[in-house]
């Protein structure tokens, strides 16, 4: 009797590997984040402070055919103004403090694109972009959690150069695996 299994190379088949789509803040605004978020957000340390475009999702496309299908949208856009504002909370259907983006169009229609792209059902209908600085914190300090977070989070402005195609590692922290740069990246983008 043979104790050999064989593999038949379907789509189905293939291993289902989770990834998310995020836009990265650059070094500065991560420097300005990061310290809040280790004081208020237990998960700090699995990714760096981020926007998420397409939230974690599985598939078992190859990840050469994923990274394609995004490739061919984002492709569509150029370097685009990200900006950041007032600090908000999902308090009490998620315990989320975040960092708030202004209105944005280009972030609004790529994550519709993206999500139709890659087949992944749209999670939220109202897209809210964000950069989480907390989580957890028990109700009764919500307000005063985002009024400490608040008083470090002034109005900020960055020009959005690129997106990642980020999955996790086997200790849960996760990194990127593609990077896309948008079409016409602003090497030296005007002063802010």
């Amino acid at each position: 009797m043979s104790h050999f299994f064989t593999y038949s190379g379907t789509l189905k088949d293939r291993r289902r590997t989770k990834y998310a789509v995020v836009v990265y803040l650059p070094q500065a605004l991560n420097s300005t984040v990061a310290p809040l978020r280790e004081q208020f957000d237990p998960l700090y340390n699995l990714v760096p402070p981020h926007i998420t475009v397409v939230f974690p999702f599985e598939s078992n496309r190859p990840l050469d055919e994923l990274a394609n299908l995004i490739k061919a949208e984002t492709d569509k856009y150029q370097s685009f103004l990200v900006e950041l504002n007032t600090v908000g909370d999902f308090y009490p259907q998620v315990p989320i403090i975040y960092w708030s983006v202004k209105q944005n169009s280009y972030l609004s229609e790529l994550y519709y694109r993206l999500h139709a792209s890659i087949g992944v059902p749209i999670p939220y209908k109202q897209y809210i972009p964000h950069v989480t600085v907390g989580r957890e914190i028990s109700h009764h300090r919500v307000i005063i959690v985002k009024e400490k977070i608040a008083s470090y989070l002034a109005q900020e402005k960055f020009y959005a150069s690129s997106i990642d195609l980020i999955t996790p590692l086997v200790d849960e922290r996760w990194v990127s695996v593609r990077t896309f740069p948008l079409k016409g990246s602003i090497e030296n983008p005007p002063a802010l």
